[in-house]
């Protein structure tokens, strides 16, 4: 199962609250999932419902997985125990403001590859590290370029 589908049935469950923290999830995924993970894929996989903060996941493509709806708590876009108009409803909303998200940069002001996992920056197994591969891209310094041997100009 993937840490949505956890989230998912735990909220299915009533273990967690409608509105959770991270803390909710440390205590019962942390078996399965290293804490930082923990910490980092609801931020990244979610949107506010005002469309103003996106995750890193959702503005490289993704749907958003959860609502921010306030410092640090969040909200499956899904919820198990919603009837199953509103569940569609929510998630066309939460699509739609995905569609209309910047996609160009992150926070930290780096563009990451389309094709990069959705739960990490790292590249997807069968795809090749390339000097365009996060952490790389954009890198100003002489060492930019460890791929083919070559400096990059300092900028």
């Amino acid at each position: 199962m993937s840490f949505w589908d956890e989230v998912y049935k735990l909220r299915g469950d009533s273990i967690i609250p409608r509105e959770w923290k991270r803390a909710h999830l440390l205590h019962h995924l942390s078996g399965k999932y290293k804490p930082n993970s923990i910490t980092t894929i609801p931020s990244n996989g979610s949107i506010s419902r005002d469309g103003k903060e996106i995750g890193d996941y959702v503005k490289r493509g993704g749907t958003p997985m959860a609502w921010r709806v306030g410092r640090g708590v969040f909200q499956l876009v899904v919820d198990p125990h919603d009837d199953e108009l509103t569940r569609l409803n929510q998630l066309t909303l939460a699509k739609d403001f995905a569609k209309s998200a910047p996609r160009a940069e992150t926070r930290s002001g780096v563009s990451y590859d389309s094709g990069a996992s959705p739960t990490t920056a790292e590249p997807l197994p069968d795809q090749p590290l390339t000097e365009n591969s996060y952490p790389l891209r954009g890198m100003p310094y002489k060492y930019a370029r460890p791929f083919d041997g070559t400096e990059a100009d300092e900028e």
